[in-house]
């Protein structure tokens, strides 16, 4: 499958939503893709665009791509120089082109060392442009003047008579000297046609714009079957099915085959059994490229992760039932050591031949074949030997339990994490717990992350932790004791540390704080979270426990949305 020019034109529609909208935040979810997150219509949409050379492709993106690349390349760089910030002011395709033009206008001259753009400036104007051409796609920054800035792959002349460099001008890909299927004509088809062989093909090579899946669908259109052996003169159908292919409103349809798409497009798909219309372009794209290449959330990973982390909590689970069934067992001891000491304590009441006897309510048997005192000393070797099998059970089934909760903790901060490098981190805190077994041998510990720094609007330090070691990190080594520390209530999340120097945060900084633990906790996708607010010297960590795991005692409270720092 390709994304040929209807699947574009489909797409670019799609797209149209987005046009107005700012863009906050560019990352890179693999080497050869760029997603933008865009706030529009009073929500946030997420754009990917992949140069991959057989999954090329750009599309609205369901979930929140996430960052794959370990350091920022200098076409990230200056992506975010002149893109965050911007205004989406056009989505356009050249007609009949695989390419795709975003034009974005940035407030301001860009100034050296500053993030902040000068208002009185005229708008930097800047384009992104995406050619999907299989081994030749491309993501290219243009800016005003047509000069390219950067590109995902810088193509040298001694490789293509077309170059593509920073600092030399853009030029578009030569158009294919082909007819235009929107003013198809019988005369034309059947000069297509005459060429002999497949019709489809034959239609394909005559034709701008036309994929092979595109010009089979045309045929069986036109004349109802694949195969044309014997048609006379379908010229004029022919020429009506490919005009109105490329006339009509897109109608986004896909073909299942074994649970998985075995083909979609921009049109129902009529000669193949088994299509469906489905409801948007993007939405196709994104579920049949998952299955090709894992550009979203690092799947193949964090699945892998979740998988051995899931299968220690349950082994965990296991052994606490199997604790706490033994701890049952002390109900008997206290039962065996009571009835022995009444049995001594009331032994003068006892008649001879007595084989019960009754205390507050409660009735022991003493046996008919032994006398009270045996009776009683049985009970007492009976306690003795249960124990001793019980001796440090308590203390195992704390023990279990403390783990459960630690890898509960792990694994709401897995979900939450959205780089390679922060599932990197978990996974080696993970083996530092014991709880995986490190594949081979042990990865560089130089790999992990550190905790999130971030700048409160009013200048303060606010840091974040976004897994275990790092709340630890956070909350015990960063943060003094008069720090304020925040923590979603009874949520797995990140510890949030505000670096007040002892005094009361500004009420704004407090709430900007709070969103960050609202954000990075299991309630990320709730309107409102309510958020622990302590000081750090009221906060302990559990003896024991597992790394960021903590006791703490709330002074407050505050409700705060979910907010991402970017």
């Amino acid at each position: 499958m390709v994304v040929d020019a209807l699947t574009l034109s489909a797409v670019t529609a799609e797209l149209a939503g987005i046009v107005g909208g700012r863009i906050q935040r560019v990352i890179s979810p693999s080497r050869l893709s760029i997603a933008l997150e865009v706030y529009a219509a009073h929500r946030r949409s997420h754009v990917l665009l992949s140069a991959h050379p057989r999954h090329a492709r750009i599309h609205l993106s369901m979930s929140k791509p996430s960052r794959g690349v370990g350091n920022d390349t200098p076409l990230l760089l200056l992506l975010r120089k002149y893109l965050v910030g911007g205004v989406i002011t056009a989505v356009a395709q050249p007609e009949l082109e695989r390419i795709v033009v975003i034009s974005i206008a940035r407030r301001g001259e860009m100034r050296n060392h500053e993030d902040e753009p000068d208002d009185e400036a005229e708008p930097v104007r800047t384009e992104l442009i995406i050619e999907v051409m299989e081994q030749r796609s491309n993501i290219v920054l243009v800016n005003d003047a047509n000069i390219i800035l950067d590109c995902v792959r810088r193509v040298p002349p001694a490789l293509s008579r077309r170059p593509l460099l920073p600092h030399e001008p853009y030029e578009s890909p030569p158009a294919q000297a082909k007819r235009d299927p929107r003013h198809a004509t019988a005369e034309g088809v059947a000069a297509a046609a005459s060429v002999g062989g497949d019709l489809a093909k034959a239609l394909v090579a005559a034709y701008r714009g036309l994929s092979p899946l595109a010009a089979r669908e045309v045929v069986f259109r036109a004349l109802g079957r694949a195969d044309t052996a014997g048609a006379t003169e379908p010229w004029p159908a022919l020429a009506a099915a490919l005009r109105g292919l490329f006339d009509a409103p897109p109608q986004p349809s896909l073909v299942m085959r074994d649970a998985a798409i075995a083909a979609y497009a921009p049109y129902a798909l009529t000669h193949l059994a088994g299509w469906r219309a489905v409801d948007a372009m993007s939405a196709t794209l994104e579920r049949f490229y998952e299955a090709h290449e894992r550009l979203t959330n690092h799947q193949q990973r964090r699945d892998s992760l979740r998988t051995q982390l899931g299968e220690r909590r349950e082994r965990t689970a296991r052994r606490r039932q199997a604790l706490s069934g033994e701890l049952e067992r002390t109900r008997d001891m206290d039962r065996l050591r009571w009835e022995g000491e009444m049995i001594f304590a009331f032994l003068h009441t006892l008649e001879p031949g007595e084989r019960t006897l009754t205390v507050e309510g409660r009735t022991i048997d003493i046996g008919a074949a032994r006398t009270p005192t045996d009776a009683a000393r049985e009970r007492f070797r009976q306690y003795e030997r249960l124990r001793s099998a019980l001796e440090g059970v308590p203390e195992r089934l704390r023990e279990a339990e403390l783990q459960l909760a630690g890898i509960d903790e792990m694994l709401a901060l897995l979900e939450l994490a959205e780089s390679f490098d922060e599932i990197e981190t978990i996974m080696l805190e993970a083996i530092d717990a014991g709880y995986v077994t490190p594949p081979g041998r042990r990865r560089d510990a130089g790999r992990r992350q550190a905790p999130l720094r971030v700048v409160a609007s009013d200048g303060t330090t606010i840091y974040v932790g976004r897994s275990a070691g790092q709340n630890h990190q956070v909350t015990f080594r960063l943060a003094s004791s008069d720090d304020v520390w925040l923590h979603a209530r009874d949520i797995p999340g990140a510890h949030v540390v505000i670096k007040s120097g002892g005094r009361a945060p500004a009420p704004q900084v407090l709430q900007e704080a709070a969103g960050l633990a609202a954000y990075f906790s299991g309630a990320r996708h709730e309107a409102q979270v309510t958020v622990d607010v302590a000081r750090r010297h009221q906060v302990r960590r559990i003896r024991g426990g597992p790394l960021g795991l903590v006791s703490y005692h709330a002074e407050s409270s505050v409700r705060a949305a979910p907010t991402p720092p970017w």
